[in-house]
């Protein structure tokens, strides 16, 4: 096999950003419920700041609720993942890679070396995952990956 066609390989799929989920009336319900209960404590603890925090929060979590995702094309070669025109991530910039598959979905998660995002969870609808996974054994060890709280709760609420 020739080395230089390694080199120029590249590998591109498209995916939505996110993975939406359907929300209900219900669900907005209960924000709503959870959001004045937290804002009625905080206000009975003269908390003022916290009610307010809680009052853009619930906007917040409401108006994210109804976005749908966009679809992004994700890029993977020698130099590393192009994420659409957002941002490029070299291999030096991750320390590891995981390829996570579940009934519902497939994600690459890749271990970034920051504090602040320490995973990048990229979702693998139509992609050629076996391509993608022994392109990345080249320059990323592969890692173990555990779900967190974080996100058990996210899939919980429907995030």
């Amino acid at each position: 096999m020739d080395p230089t066609l390694d080199e120029k390989k590249e590998i591109s799929w498209t995916a939505p950003e996110f993975r939406y989920v359907h929300k209900d009336v219900g669900w907005y319900w209960l924000t709503l419920i959870a959001a004045g209960i937290i804002f009625l404590i905080a206000l009975w603890q003269r908390n003022l700041l916290f009610a307010m925090f809680i009052v853009i929060a619930e906007a917040m979590t409401i108006m994210w609720a109804k976005e749908f995702p966009k679809n992004i094309e994700f890029k993977l070669n020698r130099k590393g993942l192009q994420i659409g025109k957002i941002k490029f991530y070299g291999y030096e910039e991750l320390s590891g890679f995981h390829i996570l598959e579940s009934h519902d979905r497939t994600e690459l998660i890749l271990k970034t070396k920051t504090k602040l995002h320490p995973y990048l969870k990229i979702l693998l609808e139509d992609a050629e995952i076996p391509e993608i996974k022994e392109l990345l054994k080249k320059y990323l060890p592969e890692i173990e990956y555990e779900e967190s709280l974080t996100d058990a709760i996210s899939k919980m609420i429907g995030f």
